[in-house]
């Protein structure tokens, strides 16, 4: 579970960053920010999404966060989903 509060929006380039604020993740990183750009595919109906991790470890034991990126995925098909019902 993680606390997070919504960073900056840019409607112009379709990006949305994310701050972590409080959870697991805070007890091995001191700062931690998530970042959602999704752009369109060139030649192609649909669009990518564009997800970037930018975060300080407590120390140099602390394994990068690969677990997230199960949730990028999970997230991505939750908005796929979302956004197809609504055609």
């Amino acid at each position: 579970m993680m606390m997070e509060m919504m960073d900056s929006i840019d409607l112009e380039n379709n990006k949305v960053t994310f701050k972590v604020l409080d959870g697991d993740l805070m007890k091995e990183y001191t700062h931690f920010l998530i970042t959602l750009q999704v752009t369109s595919k060139e030649g192609h109906v649909g669009s990518v999404a564009h997800w970037h991790f930018k975060y300080v470890k407590n120390n140099k034991k602390v394994a990068d966060p690969e677990s997230l990126l199960q949730f990028a995925v999970e997230v991505s098909k939750t908005i796929d989903e979302h956004l197809f019902s609504r055609e």
